[in-house]
């Protein structure tokens, strides 16, 4: 008797594995053994029950716990293996789980698209949530902007992926026109919120005339006002723009006047629109570079805020929306202006384009020689000039002694006094009847005299240019003097222009809508220029061809 006892515990004894494995004991051990820190061991005492035949539905746990411990033990082709055909080749329950783990394990290999896919996948609210926090810590640290950006019409529901590509776009100090567009898109993405579900404001009227300014007061780095110095464009912008504000204030106007400095950091740009002066400001003038543009451009459209660029003329800064406005024409218009202008004044079809590399320049240069040749005309030279080349490009027209020039007009794209001085010399020393049109910003270097100016057919393209033949420019001035010891720079006119043109625009008489009213002024004369025409328009479509005449500009009808 004792012999058949014994008999049978050494069978039972024996037999327990297959017991185990038969009532998935085994299976609960091996999946406390990967918590416990034992992912190796536990991968051994899962591999019997991933076979379906046998276990049924616990082989695809199985599965999952497989490549549970596969990845803790950083095998991740292994897990990435068990996982596609746990997700492929079954229906389980849990699938979402797989999916999410599946990313992770993608992740792990740096395998962003299949990591992204994976998630995309994912159907359970709560688990989705886990997804997104995943996707962002991963897109944040391990993917660069290029690829977010390539793959944003696949993944921009994926709210991780669309914060991380948000907060790198805010990082990088030049954005391309794409990137651009997709920042602007995603200025209202959050982890937590909708795209596009940001929250609007609860707007303030009143009789007041709220203006928000938001300038790159310290774009060269530092903060607060102390260390501004009169080298400072921004600065002489502003003090154009108080000078105005407290003209207004001394004739009895309401005006109420916010300053912001963007520190040319856009999450300082982002900080700025949260505060609740945004609640009730009827304008916002600034900031000025793209990037912030962008940004301050979406809001303003958001919360039907106009908002007003005062020194660029690329509309493209704050792409399609109805409350942005360029202060300056756009290069469209100027394009235009000019064709408009050469064919009433200007015999011949031969147009030569000279351009700095400035992206303003560049793109005038293309959009010249595209709507030129669509009016009939023919672009004979087209080139990218510095102060190296600019003499050879105009001799290479024939603008030198005893050639015949080989262009009816020649346009030069630039702001640049070291293109503008060599060209001014090379002028003053010949004698051409071809039409020679240049920025307005030519008359105001200081190495240019009259008779530099004057010399030949030299046409200046009004760019807001100042008038200052006329009473109102000279009282500026000597206000301007008294108060700051030394005369108005270029930036310092167009703030008083900008800020004098806001208040008589929208104000507690004329009403606050700043688009009706602008499209009821038509075009205007302005206080220190030749004028300002918005009508129809979000940028100034008033853009004079100026000559100087005994020391005066004139504009040329």
């Amino acid at each position: 008797m004792r012999k058949i006892n014994i008999f049978l515990l050494l069978v039972i004894l024996l037999g327990s594995p297959v017991l185990a494995q038969q009532t998935g004991t085994g299976y609960s051990s091996a999946v406390r053994l990967i918590d416990s820190g034992s992912p190796e061991e536990a991968m051994e005492q899962l591999r019997p029950y991933l076979d379906y035949n046998n276990y049924g539905k616990l082989a695809l746990y199985a599965h999952y716990h497989f490549a549970r411990a596969a990845n803790k033990n950083q095998q991740y082709q292994l897990a990435k293996v068990t996982l596609e055909q746990l997700v492929t080749d079954y229906n389980w329950e849990k699938e979402d789980e797989a999916l999410y783990l599946l990313g992770t394990t993608n992740f792990s290999l740096n395998q962003a698209y299949d990591g992204l896919k994976a998630m995309g996948k994912i159907d359970g609210e709560a688990i989705k949530e886990e997804s997104y926090r995943a996707s962002y810590d991963y897109c944040s640290n391990s993917v660069t902007v290029s690829l977010l950006v390539a793959h944003y019409a696949s993944f921009k529901e994926n709210k991780g992926y669309s914060l991380a590509l948000k907060e790198k776009l805010l990082q990088q100090s030049v954005l391309s026109s794409n990137e651009k567009k997709l920042l602007a898109e995603l200025n209202d993405m959050n982890l937590a919120g909708k795209e596009g579900d940001g929250r609007v404001l609860d707007r303030i009227k009143n009789n007041t005339l709220d203006v928000a300014i938001v300038l790159p007061f310290n774009y060269q780095g530092g903060s607060g006002v102390r260390s501004l110095d009169g080298g400072n464009f921004v600065f002489e912008l502003y003090q154009g723009l108080d000078m105005a504000i407290k003209d207004a204030k001394s004739k009895g106007m309401d005006i109420n006047v916010k300053t912001f400095d963007t520190e040319r950091k856009n999450a300082v740009v982002q900080k700025i629109l949260s505060d609740p002066f945004f609640n009730k400001a009827d304008i916002i003038i600034g900031p000025i570079y793209p990037e912030e543009t962008a940004l301050v451009a979406n809001f303003a459209d958001r919360h039907k805020i106009p908002f007003i660029n005062p020194l660029s003329n690329i509309k493209e800064t704050f792409g399609d929306t109805d409350y942005a406005y360029l202060f300056r024409p756009s290069t469209e218009v100027i394009v235009d202006k000019l064709l408009n202008y050469g064919r009433k004044h200007v015999a011949g079809n031969r147009i030569a384009i000279a351009y700095s590399g400035s992206s303003r320049d560049e793109l005038m240069a293309r959009q010249l020689a595209e709507e030129a040749s669509k009016r009939g005309y023919r672009i004979v030279f087209n080139e990218k000039v510095g102060a190296s080349n600019i003499r050879d490009f105009l001799s290479n027209v024939g603008l030198k002694p005893g050639m015949t020039a080989r262009a009816d007009q020649i346009v030069i794209f630039s702001d640049d006094p070291y293109i503008a001085s060599p060209t001014l010399s090379l002028l003053e020393s010949l004698s051409t009847s071809v039409p020679i049109f240049v920025m307005d910003s030519w008359l105001y270097f200081n190495f240019a005299n009259f008779e530099m100016l004057e010399g030949n057919d030299l046409n200046y393209i009004g760019n807001n240019t100042v008038d200052f033949s006329k009473s109102q420019t000279e009282d500026f001035r000597f206000r301007f003097f008294e108060k700051y010891s030394t005369y108005p720079g270029s930036n310092a006119y167009i703030g008083f222009e900008l800020m004098k043109w806001v208040a008589g625009s929208v104000n507690a008489t004329a009403g606050f809508d700043f688009r009706k009213n602008l499209n009821r002024q038509g075009a205007v004369q302005s206080d220190l220029g030749f004028g300002l025409d918005f009508n129809g328009s979000q940028s100034n479509r008033y853009v004079p061809v100026l000559k100087l005449n005994e020391g005066e500009i004139k504009e040329i009808k």
